[in-house]
């Protein structure tokens, strides 16, 4: 880049200078031989260029194109490049380099570019340069150039050429790529195909439909994709009659199915009155195959007053095709299809039912909320899933206070399950109450189910009831529920110190052992460090059950607060349950500290590992090593490479820690 612009700025210099001279009285300046220093300057960018490979000197390419950019405007610098460039091509420069010159030809050439371009094309090394630039010359010397040339090379130059006919849409080659549909080699006639459907026009077209019958595989695949290309070129120009002439041919011939399709749906398009009665003609008939692309365009054909005679078939079409129309149905207003969808729901075939239960969630009311329920509650896997989606996303307050009415009167549990869900999942706060009265009275799983979803939709101004509601909880799985939801709620409040407050304060009053362990769990879930005294003096507390509760929430922290707290209990406790607690906490909680310095993070998992006594904490230590590569980390890793039960582990630390280490 420094030295195009050290080129770009000696050039004005020198242009400059001339023009200092000019305007000088009694000043004139000569250039040697005539020339002026422009034809210079490109006189010495093409001996450069004359010995250019790829992959060093690029520079001279960007020279040359700047050159060519700056007088392609003028039509005397132009005509003059040009010839150079021409000459150029006619000399001993590399193949990189006539590729180069290739290059700008394609942007400034024109007829007096063919003749050399043409002698290029019969030369395997040169063929391909010279076709890219013949591309975009214009004029109708190009075309006979490649015309002339295709009858005089081998296949592979061939098909090049074939190929440049038909980018440049050259339809005075036409009758010559007619020939060669029926080639004995197959990719040139593939070629072939392929040239005429670019070139289109009605020559094309009657050329590819009298070939199409005689010829057979890959070769007349491509006799019918260009045809096809050739019928949409007449269906642009406004003459539906010529394409709907070749859309049928299609349909005659014996074709891949998805050329097949795409004709009928051409077809169809040329068809400007009765077009609807067509595609319920379609429809109704035993042409299957057919019913995909006619379905496509149901949407664009029937409006939603329309829409009723399609839905009328319904039943009778077979599955795919119901499967595919109902996805369609599904765009429509409800008052144009809700009905239709809400029959097809409850169909006896199963891609059918989870099609429908998906469309309703776009088109659905309150009215659909009991069906979906329902089959939420009675069906599993896919069908459930989108029956549940379907109750969850509907839209509408309507259907809020649907599910809050079926919940009240709904007495199947496996619905109210389901109807639980939906309220949190709808975030409908005004059910609250009710799934409080749920997660009391109500049976197992309900209450389960209604104390997850408390979550959802309480806020800290219901953290009162929450804990009440805890407090009365007896069961151990509802209890671990309801203690991660007071936690979420609590974690709601946007100040960190505070969260904990109304838990602190039910705590002070509350004197019942058990129910102060499951507020001890709270706080530890919480994470709030203003409650870590309370923590720390449980542990002193002669009872076993609060000094187990206060362990547990420590471990349970989400910050690395009680980092040290859990690293005494490891060393110090008695109880082996709490030493394998505290000590998987404080591993967890050094991995947590990734921007600690590499060999202050090891030394604290050296400490952990000189606790660890089961494999497993040791398999926890190892996982966590290479994420704090460093010299002591390798060590420390391979240390443990002959212990029993960790070898495995041991070596794979190894090899991650040494892969981390090679990236720094």
């Amino acid at each position: 880049m420094k030295q195009r612009i050290k080129v770009v700025l000696v050039g004005l210099a020198v242009l400059a200078s001339i023009a200092m001279c000019q305007s000088a009285p009694g000043v004139s300046v000569e250039v040697k031989g005539g020339q002026d220093l422009e034809q210079q300057s490109l006189d010495a960018i093409l001996k450069e260029l004359s010995t250019f490979e790829y992959g060093r000197g690029e520079e001279i390419l960007y020279k040359l194109r700047d050159y060519v950019l700056s007088h392609k405007d003028s039509p005397e610098s132009r005509e003059e490049c040009e010839a150079k460039l021409v000459s150029f091509l006619g000399g001993d420069a590399t193949l990189a380099g006539k590729m180069a010159v290739c290059r700008e030809l394609r942007l400034i050439g024109s007829e007096k570019s063919v003749p050399q371009l043409e002698k290029m094309l019969v030369v395997k090394e040169t063929t391909d340069m010279a076709r890219y630039a013949l591309e975009k010359i214009p004029g109708a010397a190009a075309d006979n150039a490649l015309k002339d040339t295709l009858g005089k090379v081998q296949r592979e130059i061939k098909i090049g050429i074939i190929s440049s006919l038909g980018l440049r849409k050259t339809s005075t080659a036409a009758p010559e790529l007619g020939k060669l549909l029926q080639d004995s080699n197959q990719a040139v006639a593939i070629a072939a195909a392929t040239a005429l459907g670019q070139i289109g026009g009605s020559e094309a077209a009657e050329i590819l439909s009298a070939v199409l019958a005689k010829t057979r595989g890959e070769v007349k695949t491509c006799v019918a994709s260009s045809l096809l290309r050739c019928a949409e070129e007449y269906l642009s120009l406004k003459n539906p009659a010529a394409a709907s002439a070749l859309y049928d041919k299609l349909l005659a011939a014996k074709l891949p199915l998805v050329i097949r399709q795409a004709a009928m749906k051409g077809k169809v398009v040329t068809v400007s009155d009765g077009r609807a009665r067509l595609i319920l003609d379609l429809l109704s008939g035993k042409q299957w195959e057919m019913h995909p692309p006619v379905i496509a365009m149901v949407k664009d054909v029937f409006n939603e007053t329309e829409i009723a005679a399609v839905c009328r078939l319904l039943e009778k079409l077979p599955e795919p095709s119901r499967v595919q129309l109902i996805a369609v149905l599904a765009s429509y207003p409800k008052e144009a299809v809700l009905s239709t969808l809400i029959t097809e729901a409850k169909s006896t075939q199963t891609s059918v039912r989870i099609e429908a239960l998906k469309a309703l969630e776009k088109v659905g009311d309150a009215s659909t909320v009991e069906l979906l329920a329902e089959r939420a509650a009675q069906t599993r896997g896919e069908e459930q899933a989108a029956a549940r989606e379907g109750l969850w996303r509907v839209k509408g307050e309507d259907v809020d206070r649907a599910i809050l009415f079926e919940l009240e009167t709904n007495t199947k549990e496996d619905i109210q399950d389901e109807l639980i869900r939906a309220v949190g999942e709808r975030r409908i706060v005004r059910g609250k109450n009710l799934l409080m009265n749920k997660a009391r009275s109500s049976s197992a799983a309900d209450r389960l189910q209604a104390i997850k979803n408390l979550k959802l939709i309480s806020s800290p101004s219901d953290l009162a009831q929450l804990l009440g509601l805890l407090l009365e909880l007896e069961n151990d799985p509802e209890l671990e529920e309801m203690q991660n939801t007071v936690a979420a709620v609590s974690l709601k409040i946007a100040k960190p110190d505070a969260r904990a407050n109304a838990v602190k304060r039910v705590l002070n009053e509350t004197e019942d052992v058990k129910k102060r362990c499951s507020l001890l769990r709270v706080l530890g879930k919480i994470g709030d460090d203003s409650s870590l005294p309370i923590l720390r003096d449980a542990l002193r507390t002669g009872n076993s059950d609060v000094a187990d509760a206060a362990v547990r929430a420590l471990a349970d922290w989400p910050t690395i607060t009680p980092r040290d707290d859990l690293l005494q209990i490891a060393r110090n406790s008695q109880n082996l349950v709490h030493q394998v607690l505290a000590l998987r906490a404080y591993v967890r909680m050094v991995g947590m500290e990734t921007y600690r310095s590499p060999e202050g993070a090891v030394k604290s998992l050296k400490e952990a590992l000189e606790l660890a006594k089961r494999p497993e904490e040791k398999k926890l230590i190892l996982g966590v090593l290479p994420d704090f590569a460093c010299q002591d980390a390798l060590q420390l890793a391979e240390s443990l490479l002959n212990v029993e039960g960790v070898k495995e582990e041991a070596q794979a630390a190894v090899d991650k820690i040494k892969e981390n280490l090679k990236k720094e």
